[in-house]
């Protein structure tokens, strides 16, 4: 999975819609949209060309990795994401589908405390005082 698939406008809009009443946030992540919760901040899912990268824990995982309904979510190729799974599209191909692994990625992302927040690092000050 270390090529990098080109946007799917459609799956976007189709997120976007499922998505438009719950407290979340769009940002652009891996080239790409990635949806965030409001609350704490964490990523859940994200379009992945014509699918899905959800996070739905380590354990949960593995399960689908083992069962083969998901793949692992491996975008810089060697490093699989440990959280992370790829849903295909044709495994999202109606609405119902869709949510339901919304749902799943947001319940679990829900679990999680909140991000910490980069501390801003203070600008370097040059010393006045120092003649050249």
């Amino acid at each position: 999975m270390a090529d990098w698939p080109k946007k799917d406008g459609a799956l976007i809009e189709r997120v976007d819609g499922l998505l438009s009443i719950a407290p979340v946030r769009r940002k652009n992540m891996f080239g790409t949209a990635a949806w965030f919760l409001e609350s704490n901040d964490m990523m859940f899912v994200g379009a992945w060309g014509e699918g899905i990268m959800v996070r739905v824990g380590e354990g949960r995982t593995k399960g689908l990795i083992e069962s083969g309904d998901a793949e692992p979510f491996d975008p810089m190729g060697g490093r699989p994401m440990r959280e992370y799974v790829f849903i295909g599209g044709h495994r999202i191909a109606e609405d119902d589908e869709l949510l339901s692994w919304l749902d799943e990625a947001s319940d679990f992302a829900g679990t999680l405390p909140p991000k910490k927040k980069k501390s801003k690092k203070p600008r370097y000050k040059p010393n006045r005082t120092t003649q050249i």
